[in-house]
């Protein structure tokens, strides 16, 4: 734990990301390395009271949300170890495999790699995201980080899509509908902000696969 604390990083107020490049049998591997040493927030919000985790740091989050994710059979950041010591104002460190797509969904956008793609290929990109955000909603798992920068698409065949999610310190279960119909907003103006032109199949896609 102190010699993951004492590692080079970019520095933040409270934690500190480290990305190292690993050689192992199947070649080089990304591995992440995110360490908190004090709580972000003074006064927890509604939802950590809810759950009952105000009391943990965000690696704590993040494991949790991962595996939450992972066993309802998403493709998320392969964790891989969780540190930590202490409770309240405590410190940890996650350690996540990189998942296999360069760029995320965000990074598409402001590149306007995403607004040059063919309509059809577009629309499956955009399809493949909201059918996934309706799919955990149905599931009733809440992601308080649900962001386009967050969703990493990766195309394995001609217009079919994985979506690998990184960053999910934020998810819980039992979502509600306030907390569904807010992640859901907040996901679409992004989107919508950026390329106005996908916000008919965004909406299209996500209601019918929530009716479902």
């Amino acid at each position: 734990m102190d010699d993951l604390h004492e590692a080079r990083a970019n520095r933040h107020t409270y934690k500190r990301v480290v990305k190292l490049d690993l050689k192992g049998p199947a070649g080089v591997e990304g591995v992440y390395i995110k360490r908190q040493w004090r709580r972000s927030r003074w006064i927890p919000r509604l939802t950590d009271i809810r759950h009952r985790t105000q009391l943990q740091c965000a690696p704590i989050h993040e494991w949790r949300g991962l595996r939450i994710l992972q066993n309802a059979g998403f493709h998320v950041s392969e964790p891989l170890a969780l540190f930590w010591k202490g409770w309240g104002f405590s410190r940890g460190a996650v350690v996540t495999r990189a998942v296999p797509p360069p760029y995320s969904l965000a990074d598409l956008l402001a590149r306007g790699e995403l607004q040059a793609m063919s309509a059809e290929r577009r629309d499956s990109l955009t399809m493949a995201a909201a059918k996934l955000i309706a799919r955990m909603h149905r599931a009733r798992i809440s992601w308080r980080s649900m962001k386009p920068k967050h969703f990493y698409p990766e195309e394995v065949a001609q217009g079919e899509w994985r979506i690998w999610l990184i960053d999910c310190e934020g998810v819980y279960r039992w979502a509600t509908r306030r907390d569904r119909r807010r992640e859901w907003r907040q996901f679409l103006r992004y989107v919508v902000e950026r390329a106005p032109r996908v916000q008919e199949s965004l909406i299209g896609a996500y209601d019918a696969a929530l009716s479902v």
